[in-house]
């Protein structure tokens, strides 16, 4: 027979920026808001060095255009739609008159260019309404990117949960037993793990079908879910097998807790006119840490075999090797 020959190992490459596995998705919303702080700071500055190197006079009407610029734009970011014609309102006729008065006296009305103060109000309502489309576009950016973390989000979390069940999933059970191992090793703290598998499901599948088997690892995986601890990490290990890592727990605890399962499995409202169901619990509690995931789930599922040639329907709670 020909000998096969192995393939390389593929390795996807992380691109630069791209989050790593568990990193939580962070919104750009803080960051827009110091950018756009910062830019009007920045035109703060520029504004204030252009007025530094022009005459007196040049540099007064210049002043009091950036002014009243200032002002309508931090009106069309902050306010709404009757606000923001208001402002631009008010700024256009504050201008025309600091700037029409200032050599006229008590004349103002009849002196006043009225040419130049519809050229005043049209920029202003230029700068608005180019504020406003402006400050629009972010919103909808914002809103977008919201839309989209929320989406990598469910995501993430789908390809973590088992389809059947909503808990965890064989593949995410690793990783979280794996820094539990780690957590173990560099601080001593304990922690448990149970191997759940049921007794009699190869019946319910042979006599009512997957359908109703697929019923049973539901309600199963319900009474997991409803009867762990926030801090518990319950997962589907696949078929009728089930563990739950237990942080901080100590051997009382962890027996405490497989007896209880044992106890909720039994008693479980399971679909009517189905064979028996129950469980065989088996459990680790480890004061050091294991060698590896593989190597604390071996010692679990030791355990949980123990329950089974036990007479099934128990739990047995195994020193940590």
């Amino acid at each position: 027979m020909p000998r096969l020959r192995k393939l390389p190992r593929i390795r996807l490459r992380r691109r630069e920026g791209e989050p790593r596995v568990g990193e939580p998705v962070v919104s750009s919303a803080a960051h827009l808001e110091r950018l756009v702080l910062r830019l009007g700071l920045v035109g703060l500055l520029a504004g204030l060095l252009f007025i530094a190197v022009l005459d007196e006079r040049t540099a007064a009407e210049v002043a009091l255009a950036l002014a009243n610029m200032g002002v309508v734009v931090v009106a069309s970011w902050r306010f709404g739609s009757a606000g923001r014609w208001a402002t631009v309102l008010l700024a256009g006729l504050c201008w025309t008159a600091a700037s029409e008065l200032r050599g006229l006296g008590l004349t103002w009305p009849p002196g006043v260019s009225w040419y130049d103060t519809t050229l005043r109000l049209a920029a202003l309502v230029a700068l608005a309404a180019g504020v406003s489309a402006f400050r629009t576009a972010i919103v909808r950016l914002l809103r977008t990117e919201d839309v989209l973390a929320a989406t990598v989000v469910r995501e993430r979390d789908s390809a973590r949960r088992d389809r059947l069940t909503r808990l965890w999933n064989s593949r995410y059970l690793h990783e979280t037993l794996e820094q539990e191992i780690a957590r173990c090793r560099r601080y001593a703290r304990p922690f448990g793990l149970l191997l759940v598998d049921l007794d009699g499901f190869k019946a319910v599948n042979d006599t009512a079908g997957h359908l109703a088997g697929d019923e049973v690892l539901q309600v199963v995986g319900a009474v997991l879910r409803d009867n762990c601890r926030a801090t518990d990490f319950p997962a589907r290990l696949g078929g009728d097998e089930f563990a739950i890592i237990l942080p901080e727990a100590s051997p009382e605890m962890v027996r405490a807790y497989a007896a209880k399962l044992v106890t909720l499995i039994a008693e479980a409202p399971f679909p009517a006119d189905l064979p028996l169901v129950t469980a065989s619990v088996g459990g680790v509690a480890f004061r050091e840490a294991p060698a590896s995931p593989k190597a604390a789930i071996a010692a679990a599922d030791h355990a949980m075999y123990a329950a089974k040639r036990d007479g099934k329907n128990r739990a047995f709670v195994g020193a940590a090797p």
